[in-house]
């Protein structure tokens, strides 16, 4: 009988221990995220979590003035470095290296870009960013937005449907004509949508959970596989893989994203990017926009070369068709040769620097270095 009332007294003060922990590291995080603390001390722009958190990086993400902020995809992150075994990937990424070369100019930036990122998402960002039914800016009024695009985020596979839009919470920011176009994702039933409402609610009413969500991509990121991969390299040695193999499983990949396929002008992308550049322009921010660099060298034969010669030329018509007075296009997809790239998008730290080096002249008013 001892024993047994030993081992309630024990497990009833673990169970107060650990809920006293959990409620003693919520009012931590309720006094420290509000100060930007952990988003000066972590490199906390891996992903998009939840929409609370982007509102918390919105408003307490950099110091000072957020003079320019940064939308983009996966080429501001590490996740093509982390897959390379790049060391210290996280320090080598384009939004990083952006931020520091911005900051020698005495500009404050704030990098918005997450894998898989497409324009539905941009524009469901854009309602958060500048909330246009007179609410409160989250942060300060920026001075200038770069618009990074991608061709990945005109490729046939997002021009409509669920499957244009890759984080679902952003949904409510959304207009009706998109929602329309997007659709109900099939593969959505009712345990998934319960699952999904239990987690918005977890992400607005507790911040413990939804920091943790975004500090454990300083871990599982780019996948959960990935991490445990890499713990047992560092034991085993990197694995002997077949470089040929790895290159043509990535090119098998992305490879709809180049083939014979014009950009319909009604599709969702096209669509998306109208509505984003209204926004902008009754915003009155000025906006450089511009079509990040692709490599040369590895896109191969696959290339439909008309295509893709044909939809940059599309998107520059489409641009001056909607341009306002504050707003320059760049296309930059031909700027740098093969030795620059990690794959067909990414570029290696090499790459990036310069990349960083250009936009910041690009956005501190020193013309368009083309």
């Amino acid at each position: 009988m001892e024993k047994m009332n030993f081992s309630k007294s024990l497990l009833l003060g673990a169970l107060t221990s650990f809920l006293g922990l959990v409620f003693l590291s919520e009012i931590l995080l309720r006094l420290t995220v509000p100060t930007g603390f952990w988003y000066r001390h972590l490199d906390l722009s891996a992903d998009f979590t939840s929409l609370p958190e982007i509102r918390d990086r919105l408003r307490y993400g950099t110091q000072g003035n957020p003079e320019i902020l940064i939308l983009g995809d996966s080429i501001l992150g590490a996740s093509a470095l982390m897959e390379h075994r790049v060391p210290g990937a996280r320090t080598l990424t384009l939004g990083r290296f952006l931020n520091h070369e911005l900051g020698l100019k005495g500009i404050h930036a704030l990098p918005l870009g997450a894998d898989g990122v497409l324009l539905p998402d941009l524009l469901a960002l854009s309602a958060e960013l500048l909330p246009g039914d007179g609410t409160k800016l989250l942060g300060p009024r920026p001075e200038k937005i770069l618009l990074l695009l991608n061709f990945r985020m005109f490729a046939q596979d997002f021009a409509s449907g669920p499957k244009a839009l890759s984080r679902d919470f952003l949904r409510e920011d959304l207009p009706s004509s998109v929602l329309t176009a997007l659709g109900t994702d099939p593969k959505k039933t009712e345990e998934n949508r319960l699952s999904d409402r239990l987690y918005d609610f977890l992400c607005g009413h507790c911040f413990l959970f939804r920091e943790t969500q975004m500090a454990k991509t300083l871990w599982y990121y780019p996948t959960q596989k990935d991490f445990f991969q890499r713990q047992l390299e560092r034991v085993m040695g990197p694995p002997k893989e077949d470089e040929d193999l790895v290159e043509a499983s990535l090119k098998l990949k992305i490879a709809a994203y180049y083939q014979a396929y014009h950009w319909p002008p009604d599709a969702l992308p096209y669509q998306s990017l109208a509505l984003l550049l209204d926004k902008l322009k009754q915003s009155g921010i000025p906006v450089e926009v511009v079509l990040s660099p692709q490599n040369p060298g590895f896109l191969g034969d696959y290339l439909d070369r008309p295509s893709y010669e044909n939809n940059r030329k599309n998107l520059k018509v489409f641009m001056k068709a909607h341009g306002f007075e504050g707003l320059e296009y760049q296309d930059w997809s031909n700027r740098y040769g093969p030795c620059s790239f990690l794959d067909h998008c990414h570029l290696t730290p090499e790459g990036n620097q310069a990349y960083s080096k250009d936009l910041a002249y690009l956005l501190a008013g020193n013309g368009k270095n083309s």
